[in-house]
């Protein structure tokens, strides 16, 4: 950079008294030494060394010389990063957009254990701390988690599907409470080979209400449990069961069962991951988030999945918060998403105007036997004992002339 300066005031005293094909030459040979822009080097160049009046007895010289950039004392130093980084993974790995509200109402009751005590100047910090500035300083963390698993899906028979109603997106939306999406997530540990264990996922659309059952493969005999105890287990109203075109789904067997619940049954377009969207999401943020990418297969592995899932589920619809999409509007290549108050599944249930009085009181009575730091730390102590019941990943083998690729074993 001295050296560009001093060859800018060098070029630039030949450049003022050159003729205009002479600044041509002069300015195409100083672009060339210096790789500026050209109107920045024009205006440099017609600008260095100027004198310049500031009033009737005062001149200025102009000069170029690097700007010196306003430093900002640091208020969220590394001991408040890692205070943030140990609650953020404790509850949930949430976005700065939904962690911000559950920090500022949950707050007090955290740092009491001592644990999570980062002492009363840090502690301060986390009270006022805004979603942008939890998302920039959480970035790193985010960063070490990302990975992509298999999918599992098999196509259900085209004359089985036509017997079931197909939903988009939005009229899954305008169907309104009583509609829930199912889903399933597989854990091969990369390997979809020989028998493991999925986990069910079922989310109602408009209160995001969800409840995870771990199973022992995909057979409809699991399916069929899992979605019975639901139906008396879920406090709210099961009236439409919303699932992808997968075989697990589309069958006769779970056509006759929602018949006999009294249950409608509908499926996504072919083709339209979107219209099964709220689940879908629900099967990231939830499952692949805390369980991971393991192989779990068994009784055994069951077991040890549905005790992570009886306290989470706890913790996500009574205490974690989410957003839902209030408008989308787009301006040129851009689109401006509107989103509402971030709310508890609980809370959304309790505004609700469909929401019964007496599930209303349910819900109160069952909060209050709850308690955050308890259902924590038994989702923790269940999380930390998960991988000691995952299994060895088979050996894969893409093509007989490679040599086979070893995906790990755990345990």
């Amino acid at each position: 950079m001295k050296e560009r300066q001093k060859l800018t005031a060098i070029t630039a005293k030949k450049y003022r008294t050159a003729r205009k094909r002479g600044k041509t030459k002069i300015l195409d040979t100083f672009i060339e030494q210096t790789g500026y822009d050209r109107k920045y080097a024009i205006h440099i160049l017609a600008n260095e060394g100027r004198i310049k009046a500031a009033g009737k007895r005062v001149q200025i010289k102009i000069t170029h010389k690097k700007i010196k950039r306003r430093t900002y004392p640091v208020v969220y130093d590394k001991a408040v990063q890692n205070a943030l980084a140990l609650i953020w993974e404790a509850f949930n790995y949430q976005c700065g957009k939904l962690f911000e509200p559950f920090l500022r109402a949950n707050i007090d009751r955290i740092v009491q254990e001592p644990r999570f005590d980062p002492g009363d100047e840090v502690t301060a910090k986390l009270r006022k701390i805004s979603a942008s500035t939890i998302d920039r300083l959480l970035k790193p963390n985010k960063a070490k988690l990302k990975i992509k698993g298999t999918c599992g899906t098999r196509p259900a028979a085209a004359h089985i599907k036509k017997l079931i109603p197909a939903l988009s997106h939005f009229e899954c939306i305008e169907q309104g409470g009583g509609l829930w999406q199912i889903d399933l997530v597989q854990h091969d540990g990369g390997n979809p080979s020989g028998e493991f264990c999925y986990t069910l996922t079922i989310t109602e659309v408009k209160n995001a209400w969800t409840a995870h059952y771990a199973l022992k493969n995909k057979a409809f005999a699991w399916v069929y449990q899992a979605l019975n105890d639901a139906c008396s287990q879920l406090p709210l109203p099961v009236c439409i069961l919303h699932s992808d075109n997968g075989s697990e789904f589309i069958n006769n067997a779970l056509m006759t069962w929602c018949k006999q619940q009294g249950i409608n049954l509908t499926r996504s377009r072919g083709s339209k991951k979107n219209d099964n969207c709220f689940v879908e999401q629900k099967n990231g943020a939830t499952v692949r988030k805390h369980v991971g990418y393991l192989r779990y297969s068994g009784e055994r592995g069951v077991a040890a999945l549905q005790t992570v899932y009886t306290h989470y589920d706890r913790l996500f619809n009574f205490f974690y918060a989410a957003r839902k999409l209030v408008s989308k509007e787009r301006t040129g290549s851009k689109v401006r998403r509107t989103y509402d108050k971030p709310q508890t599944p609980f809370e959304l249930a309790m505004s609700s105007a469909d929401t019964s009085e007496k599930i209303k009181r349910h819900l109160k009575s069952f909060k209050k036997q709850l308690n955050l730091m308890t259902e924590m730390k038994k989702m923790q102590q269940a999380l930390d004992n998960l991988p000691s019941f995952a299994d060895p990943v088979p050996e894969f083998v893409s093509n007989p002339n490679m040599k086979p690729l070893r995906f790990g074993s755990y345990g």
